[in-house]
């Protein structure tokens, strides 16, 4: 009967602990939000701002005003322009970021309430076993399935924090690999491009930069997760800043074609050497949840024979 009861507790318990390590996530997640959009509530200030002054620039060239004002009038214009285009890339960065993370609690919300009965089960069940022992046990022998218990529960909650990492590295590896196709593509269109190709070859080039700016606006977010996912599981944060991926390409005259060859270049580079990164740290975390599944294997034989011997 105890043997039987234990079975069940088993699968119970690992359902227990990946609730409470969701929980947590969820946690960290909402507060995580709350900064992020005041964070993009900023940025959007800022862009209306920067783009009211490009506005008002526009509207000086209908105006008569004096020559000497007008003689800078394109290199201001030139540079506000610029501005706006770089609050322009860091507010759909962060509000990238927002959906991700409003996308991710809505998940994390629907795997909690698929395990909202778990912990109701599990005293249920921890009930009848402290029944079973306390006829059949006496107070040593108790207390040591208790203390076999709760380093079985250690270990299980490690594996569902390193379940969550191997999680968040999957996603992120997925959007690099997008990534990766659409640089190899404008790497491609990018040559054409310099060989004398014509306006075709060009927006080609162009579309497939802006798409990948998207994609890189997900990873550096995802990175971030990643990164946080590794230091629960006790593991060396990735060595790769959020600045390794970003394209910031502006096609207009002050960037020639090499140059902005070398930047997709460069960009892709950085990718790639990320992805490979990416993939060394998943191989060494998935061993050690191997290593840890065999651990509670081990534990939970020694269990068993314990109460058979009871």
């Amino acid at each position: 009967m105890l043997e039987e009861i234990n079975h069940k507790i088993n699968y119970i318990k690992s359902e227990v602990a990946k609730k409470q390590v969701l929980e947590d996530k969820l946690n960290d997640l909402n507060k995580e939000l709350y900064k992020s959009e005041s964070e993009l509530n900023d940025l959007e200030n800022k862009l209306k701002k920067e783009y009211e002054d490009v506005e008002k620039l526009k509207k000086l060239s209908l105006s008569n005003i004096l020559s000497t004002i007008m003689r800078n009038k394109e290199e201001r214009m030139e540079k506000e322009e610029k501005e706006y285009l770089m609050a322009k890339i860091k507010y759909d960065n962060c509000n990238s970021k927002v959906k991700l993370i409003k996308s991710n609690i809505n998940n994390l919300i629907i795997r909690i309430n698929s395990l909202s009965d778990c912990e109701n089960e599990y005293s249920k069940l921890l009930k009848m076993k402290l029944e079973l022992f306390n006829i059949y046990g006496d107070e040593e022998n108790k207390n040591k399935l208790m203390n076999m218990d709760k380093e079985i529960d250690t270990y299980l909650k490690e594996i569902k924090e390193i379940e969550e990492s191997i999680s968040a590295g999957n996603s992120l590896l997925k959007e690099i690999g997008d990534a990766v196709k659409l640089l190899e593509s404008a790497k491609t269109w990018s040559t054409i491009d310099l060989l004398g190709g014509d306006l075709f070859s060009s927006l080609a080039k162009h579309q497939r930069v802006n798409d990948a700016q998207k994609h890189f606006s997900r990873i550096s977010y995802l990175l971030e997760n990643f990164n946080k996912e590794l230091k629960d599981v006790n593991i060396n944060s990735l060595r790769f800043s959020s600045a390794n991926v970003t394209l910031d390409i502006f096609f207009d005259n002050i960037f020639t074609d090499i140059s902005v060859s070398n930047q997709i270049n460069k960009s892709y580079q950085n990718i790639r050497d990320l992805q490979r990164e990416v993939n060394r740290i998943l191989d060494n975390i998935k061993e050690n949840k191997n290593q840890l599944n065999e651990i509670v294997t081990e534990k939970r034989k020694e269990y068993d024979d314990f109460i058979n011997n009871i």
